[in-house]
């Protein structure tokens, strides 16, 4: 058995659990995770009022200084309106006079309702601040509990990678380069074990001589997935 692919096969081997390892350390266990999505629910809402203050406070802001525009504009009108001199002009005078308090009217209203929307969405995040507190404290609880539960599993994945570390440096490093390169590009498995005379990751069948130069201990590519042969044999 040739030395090099062995020690390939164990680095394959160890890559693999890494993997599943790090794959558990982002799924959340299900206690935390109904927490987790009632505390995202809540704090998604609480941002999304928060944003519509501050928008809304904008608006109110933009109302009110248009508000008081229309009010010098009504005041210039008023004015006028002492220096007209005839009939048609005291009438064009009202009618721009009427207009203004028209505008200035509809914006006193308009920001009304901004003042009434922004005291709305203050209210609704005073009356939920118990509950979403309490929510939050429960969320940090469980988030760090569930922390705390993994600290078993990141001491084994940080052995794993000092093993990794270990068995790299034993290879030669362009053998390493391409068991890398074959790692990436098949779905994890470089190093392939031969199983009743067939490779174990695409089935096509070894031939005679193919099955000699690994008994010789050669490196030998699969002939139909160009993945390392493994060459132990095991039971079907």
């Amino acid at each position: 058995m040739n030395h090099d692919v062995e020690k390939l096969w164990e680095l394959q081997q160890a890559l693999t659990e890494l993997g599943s390892l790090e794959h558990r350390l982002t799924i959340k266990p299900e206690e935390f995770s109904s927490v987790d999505d009632q505390y995202t629910a809540a704090s998604d809402e609480r941002g999304r009022l928060t944003q519509s203050i501050e928008d809304l406070s904008r608006e109110r802001r933009r109302v009110d200084g248009a508000l008081q525009d229309q009010q010098e504009v009504l005041k210039k009108y008023q004015g006028q309106l002492m220096l007209v001199k005839n009939q048609q002009q005291y009438a064009a005078a009202w009618k721009e006079i009427d207009g203004a308090r028209r505008q200035a009217k509809e914006l006193e209203e308009a920001e009304l309702k901004v003042m009434a929307d922004v005291e709305g969405a203050q209210q609704q995040i005073e009356d939920g601040s118990g509950g979403f507190d309490q929510l939050k404290e429960q969320y940090e609880q469980a988030h760090e509990a569930w922390q705390h539960s993994l600290g078993d599993l990141r001491t084994e994945i940080e052995k794993l990678r000092v093993k990794i570390e270990a068995i790299e440096q034993s290879v030669p490093e362009s053998l390493k380069r391409e068991f890398h390169k074959i790692f990436k590009q098949r779905q994890g498995i470089a190093v392939a074990r031969v199983i009743n005379e067939s490779c174990g990751a695409c089935r096509v069948h070894i031939r005679p001589a193919v099955s000699q130069q690994l008994k010789r201990g050669e490196m030998v590519f699969c002939e139909g997935c160009r993945r390392l042969l493994y060459g132990e044999k095991v039971a079907p």
